[in-house]
């Protein structure tokens, strides 16, 4: 045979072995895995329910001029508050994945820190946002867990930097997010978008519902390739970049993915709420100052709680996905926003708040 044939028949098979090389390389990084056992801590609850708590903080760089736009972490605050606070609740019994999100304004008790005589003790409450920056993530999980009833299991957590890190990261994947008439396709992009909520409609209720659905968009745009080789060194990759904010570990993600796969879940099975709240200024004592506030509306987010984040599928519960008509209780009528007159009260309040606003360092355009 001559040199030339030769050469002709060689090219081709050489094509085809590269493609079939190829072609095995990412059929073994994409081909779903089958169900396999991971070895794990994180057990679900009775019903089969885990509550993962995920938070927003906004932790600011302590030298913003070395600030790469996201490409890597820089040294932030230790102090920072909660702007994004979500319980994402899956039921492995029930097959259903809801996430509920939590106003950072709203008023909640805090235990060991509030001192409200009753659930409608408002002045006497603190801002969700700022149990973050008083005791971190522990005391944020304690007050959530009061106020809803439920048991966190794990959380984690996302400053400006490893949100946009792992914005970037799953982009590599991913086509540019859609969210109505915008398209995220950058790092800064989404992070304004999760944050923003002035010029908004309904204020912090609507970024919380934007803030949900790109979660969502997210999930429907990588669920395919969760359970997959390529989805676990993805996985890796986030914990690596979040680093110590969270008691996740990527094998407690990469079993609870499993599990969901194993019993067909989809992303058509994902709900998601925003608990009924309504914004009013308040006067809290901790600062003898009015400050713009949301009250929870109890016998809505009692019956949020129950379908949601108790699995109780007869209770008729609004998402608040929308700004859906809800039953003001009569304590909505009271203004909340009037100092006592009596002046040794609010002078005991002033020192009060002095003495908190000196322990906290809460600089004051972050109240």
């Amino acid at each position: 045979m001559s040199p030339s044939k030769t050469r002709r028949l060689i090219l081709p098979a050489i094509a085809v072995l590269l493609f079939l090389f190829l072609l095995g390389i990412v059929l073994y990084l994409f081909l779903p895995r089958g169900y396999r056992q991971i070895t794990t801590t994180l057990m679900p609850g009775p019903g089969g329910e885990i509550n993962i708590l995920i938070i927003g903080k906004d932790a600011r760089a302590l030298n913003p001029a070395l600030d790469r736009g996201g490409a890597t972490r820089i040294p932030r605050e230790k102090t920072a508050h909660a702007d994004v606070v979500i319980v994402c609740h899956i039921n492995l019994a029930s097959n259903w994945v809801n996430f509920v999100t939590l106003p950072r304004d709203l008023l909640v008790v805090v235990p060991g820190v509030t001192t409200a005589q009753s659930p409608t003790d408002f002045s006497r409450m603190e801002k969700l946002t700022h149990t973050h920056a008083i005791g971190g993530e522990p005391l944020l999980r304690r007050t959530v867990e009061n106020l809803l009833g439920i048991k966190i299991h794990r959380f984690i957590a996302f400053d400006f930097d490893t949100f946009r890190m792992v914005f970037r990261l799953l982009r590599s994947f991913i086509p540019p997010i859609r969210l109505g008439k915008q398209k995220l396709a950058d790092p800064n992009q989404a992070l304004k978008f999760v944050r923003q909520r002035y010029g908004l409609t309904y204020d912090d209720l609507d970024r919380c519902r934007n803030t949900l659905n790109f979660i969502n968009t997210i999930i429907r745009a990588s669920w395919r390739f969760t359970n997959t080789r390529v989805g676990e060194m993805i996985i890796k990759q986030v914990f690596n970049i979040i680093g110590d904010d969270t008691d996740l570990t990527p094998a407690d993600v990469a079993q609870l993915i499993n599990e969901l796969h194993h019993r067909q879940f989809t992303p058509q099975r994902v709900r998601m709420a925003v608990l009924v709240s309504e914004g009013r200024p308040v006067t809290l004592d901790r600062y003898a100052m009015t400050l713009s506030c949301y009250l929870p509306i109890y016998p809505e987010i009692e019956k949020q709680v129950e379908f949601f984040l108790k699995d109780n599928e007869r209770i008729q519960a609004l998402d608040f996905m929308t700004q859906q008509p809800y039953f003001s209780p009569d304590y909505m009528a009271v203004d909340y926003d009037i100092l006592p007159s009596p002046v040794t009260d609010t002078t005991q309040r002033q020192k009060l708040a002095e003495n908190v606003l000196k322990k906290l360092l809460l600089p004051e355009e972050t109240i």
